[in-house]
């Protein structure tokens, strides 16, 4: 006989179906378009730093700081339902404007406490009913303030959570009730177990999250754990409210003499470093130890950190090529049909390799490692290269289509165990011997990357490559490209606008492919007989379509 449902069971089932209902207006197909954020409207003129006698700014910029030595009001007292209470209905206050907020209005909390996971919670269920950009910025800018105001501690949970980066059980008493802090706490002990019993001891941690939540923590808890949350709001969405809490918060310094617009200024220097460094638990400290302006000081492109890799646009011809390079020195590259791939050498002799999507894989490539750290030339101390790793059959000297390369282990792989042998075809030096490259032009970048390494054949190449304005000759190449294996061309700007972009897909990368060619292939006539239904932001559509 099979056992009836546990109470947990019970608990994770109320809690999935809690977290796919569709909030209100948040994921429907006719959502208007969101407009970009304005700076907010800013308070009257007050000094960022009132202990200091630094300039103001002027008075259409200047912001309206927190009294820091503000008492929050005492309700230690009272009950865990009277707090819940109080804080729901206190919750809405986040929607007002930063410029009219004041981040004790809704911290029923003592300072320094551990911060609610309810608070959290309510504010991801308005987020979840809004569709303006501007107001969800509002309300993630407020939240941020509360808490770097109430727990500054709980501000990289806070941020780490929002971001979302992916029994039964009897007890004698009621559960204490949630913290961002415990939770996220407990997210982290979930992922680090492992071995024997590590699923039974991930579901004893999730019971015990689900035991404790109330109100709409379940519903979020789930989503969070699916890392579906959802609601409405990206990741450039908070770094854009962290920046402008900063600015609301900062003590540690005015903004630039030169800054017209802080708020719009603090935003974009928390997106640029996180492009750069994304880790938020370095960032968060950084701008409470030392404040906005300082961040690009203080956050640096680092080995052992990947970053985003830039990506390039698609083109459907040479002639369309020609006409938006035609006035600027540009080069293609072979585009090779492999695996993306950062390594990072540091100066300890360690090597990292890591996916484009940030994922570490170097237990998978235990020949690349040795690759590099073996035909590196004697004078580099650490680098960071950008490059695609392609099977490769060497006896043959040919490259191997892609699926050849998906067979491969994923993880513990030694040398011995290798079946499918890797080429390293390296295209971008972006870190070289202590210094970052990335606002170097290419044709910088690219010589240091040939200075650096050694080439060996099978091993590791650089990329083919050409610099060249004439039709017939790109036109050629590309079919070169094709016929050794490849899926096209890659053309990139040399010297003018030719600084690396992380996470970025740029005009200054366009891909030339035979698929997106026109008058290029065969012609097929298809009927579609069967197609999958979307899930999660894909309902509606028809996904997977079977001709």
């Amino acid at each position: 006989m099979s056992k009836p449902p546990s109470a947990f069971d019970a608990l994770m089932s109320g809690a999935r179906a809690a977290a796919k209902k569709k909030p209100p207006n948040s994921t429907t197909s006719s959502r208007k378009k969101r407009k970009s954020p304005p700076p907010p409207t800013p308070a009257p003129a007050s000094t960022l730093n009132p202990s200091s006698n630094s300039k103001t700014l002027d008075s259409q910029d200047s912001v309206k700081h927190e009294p820091p030595q503000k008492k929050l009001r005492n309700v230690s007292n009272s009950s865990s339902q009277e707090k819940n209470a109080e804080l729901r209905k206190l919750a809405p206050l986040l929607k007002k404007k930063p410029s009219e907020f004041k981040p004790s209005s809704v911290a029923t909390w003592e300072k320094g406490d551990p911060v609610p996971f309810l608070f959290l919670s309510l504010a991801f269920d308005m987020i979840s009913k809004e569709s303006g950009r501007i107001v969800i910025t509002d309300i993630v800018c407020n939240l941020l303030r509360t808490v770097i105001y109430s727990t500054p501690e709980d501000l990289i949970p806070v941020v780490y959570l929002s971001a979302n980066s992916r029994s039964s059980q009897s007890m004698m008493r009621k559960p204490d009730a949630l913290t961002i802090r415990k939770v996220f706490k407990t997210f982290h002990l979930i992922a680090k177990e492992s071995g024997k019993d590590s699923q039974e001891k991930k579901k004893n941690h999730i019971k015990a999250l689900l035991v404790a939540a109330t109100d709409c923590e379940p519903q979020y808890l789930i989503r969070l754990l699916q890392a579906k949350l959802r609601i409405g709001y990206a990741e450039q969405t908070l770094l854009a409210a962290l920046g402008q809490a900063a600015v609301y918060t900062e003590e540690h310094s005015t903004a630039p003499p030169e800054v017209q617009s802080p708020f719009e200024e603090a935003s974009k220097i928390v997106k640029q470093v996180y492009s750069v460094l994304p880790d938020y638990d370095k960032i968060v400290s950084a701008l409470l130890a030392h404040g906005v302006w300082e961040l690009p000081n203080m956050c640096t492109f680092t080995p052992g950190i990947p970053v985003g890799p830039m990506l390039s646009k698609a083109t459907k011809g040479v002639s369309e090529v020609l006409n938006k390079f035609q006035d600027v020195e540009f080069t293609c590259e072979y585009k090779y049909d492999g695996e993306r791939a950062q390594i990072h050498y540091m100066e300890s002799g360690s090597v990292e390799v890591y996916s484009r999507n940030a994922e570490r894989n170097t237990g998978k490539f235990p020949d690349v490692v040795a690759a590099v750290s073996r035909l590196k030339k004697s004078n580099v101390s650490s680098f960071i290269l950008d490059c695609e790793l392609v099977a490769y059959d060497r006896a043959k000297k040919k490259i191997l289509p892609f699926q050849v390369l998906s067979t491969r282990a994923r993880k513990n792989v030694t040398m011995n165990g290798i079946k499918v042998d890797v080429c390293i075809f390296a295209f971008d030096l972006l870190y070289l011997n202590g210094k970052a490259l990335l606002q170097e032009n290419l044709k910088i970048r690219r010589e240091h990357l040939y200075a650096s390494f050694e080439e060996e054949s099978g091993i590791f190449q650089f990329a083919t490559a050409i610099i060249s304005n004439d039709v017939e000759e790109v036109q050629k190449f590309l079919d070169q490209a094709v016929d050794a294996s490849c899926e096209g061309l890659i053309i990139k700007t040399l010297n003018e606008d030719a600084t690396y972009e992380p996470s970025k897909r740029s005009l200054n990368w366009l891909k030339l492919k035979k698929d997106y060619m026109e008058n290029v292939g065969d012609s097929l006539d298809l009927v579609p007989i069967a197609a999958f239904h979307g899930r999660g932001k894909r309902t509606g559509y028809a996904i997977r379509i079977l001709f």
